[in-house]
């Protein structure tokens, strides 16, 4: 691949036969494996947790762990990085749920008036960005993730095929976080406040 390559290994190897090499005790080629994917996986989690740094570096380490234990099952059946990807979807999921009971308990205690925005506060660029990405953060995770994956360019195809869904259920995942944000947006704007499309 480049120069984080492992000395030995040909970079033109595929996917698979590196992991068959590992399989047979080449550690060069995980080191290999790791390092094409290293980065993608860890955008994915950084871009499913913004902001969460240490929670964030915990699943990525907990992913790999996952995918070392896991790769004597692997089956060359579909690509490794969504293999891989579906492994980091469901330690994020893991994650989500135990955040939202927390949250949901938390949120009892917080008032409607807390949440509402001052009525002299002063809106600029910056403030939209923090209602927009307090807003994807509410979404549900399902749909957090196909929205922050589109806005990275995946596919719905490869959506779909690391949320374990159809195609017509991502898409209909998207359209109904694009509405959330939308009305989630149009609530933060009330009293006049000018907002830009979510789009």
């Amino acid at each position: 691949m480049g120069e984080n390559d492992q000395p030995g290994v040909d970079a033109a190897v595929t996917d698979g036969e590196l992991i068959k090499h590992y399989r047979s005790g080449d550690e060069a080629a995980f080191e290999t494996l790791y390092n094409r994917y290293r980065k993608p996986l860890y955008s994915y989690l950084n871009t499913m947790l913004p902001g969460q740094v240490e929670v964030v570096d915990d699943l990525y380490q907990r992913v790999w762990m996952r995918i070392l234990d896991k790769l004597p099952a692997y089956r060359d059946r579909q690509k490794f990085i969504s293999w891989a990807f579906r492994i980091a979807h469901n330690l994020a999921i893991d994650h989500f749920r135990s955040e939202n009971r927390r949250r949901e308990a938390l949120s009892e205690r917080i008032t409607s008036k807390d949440s509402q925005p001052s009525p002299d506060q002063t809106v600029d660029h910056d403030e939209l960005m923090v209602a927009l990405a307090k807003a994807v953060e509410d979404l549900p995770a399902e749909q957090r993730e196909v929205f922050l994956l589109r806005r990275d360019g995946v596919s719905f195809k490869e959506i779909a095929r690391i949320q374990a869904t159809s195609i017509n259920t991502a898409l209909g995942r998207m359209r109904y976080a694009v509405a959330r944000l939308r009305d989630a947006l149009a609530e933060w704007r009330a009293g006049g406040m000018a907002v830009g499309h979510v789009e």
